[in-house]
């Protein structure tokens, strides 16, 4: 390899280091996390003010505590719970995905079609709005 080729090539793993994770990148690495279970992982890709918006929550959460006060509570309640991505669509810092979040631990299996709304910036969630039908549930402080 010739000194060039080799600056070259140096030049440009040095560049895809230090490049920020993109929107769809950050908002995958979400959802494999929330398939381990691992709540401290999926709050460290939130940003320290993240705001959290659910059809179940009786008013918006922020922060990155809050982030792992809801995943640990549900997967306390549902511990076989996993989400299965069916479309994601990126437009710039705005990622909206469509899956299935499914369990069979319950009573009853769950089968929950959710849409979420994210917006990712300098590879944190900003914003994270979920959408389902609650079944008519109180909605949960």
């Amino acid at each position: 390899m010739s000194p060039v080729s080799a600056l070259l090539l140096a030049a440009v793993m040095v560049t895809s280091m230090d490049a920020e994770p993109t929107p769809p990148s950050v908002v995958q690495a979400m959802f494999d996390a929330f398939n381990r279970h691992d709540a401290t992982a999926m709050a460290r890709l939130y940003a320290s003010d993240a705001r959290l918006a659910s059809s179940d929550f009786c008013k918006t959460r922020t922060g990155r505590a809050e982030v792992v006060r809801t995943y640990r509570e549900l997967f306390a309640a549902f511990p076989d719970i996993r989400d299965e991505v069916e479309q994601m669509v990126v437009q710039d810092d705005r990622v909206a995905v469509r899956f299935m979040a499914r369990s069979d631990a319950g009573v009853l299996p769950l089968r929950l079609p959710i849409s979420t709304f994210l917006t990712v910036r300098h590879g944190q969630i900003l914003s994270d709005d979920s959408i389902f039908d609650t079944g008519g549930r109180p909605c949960s402080p």
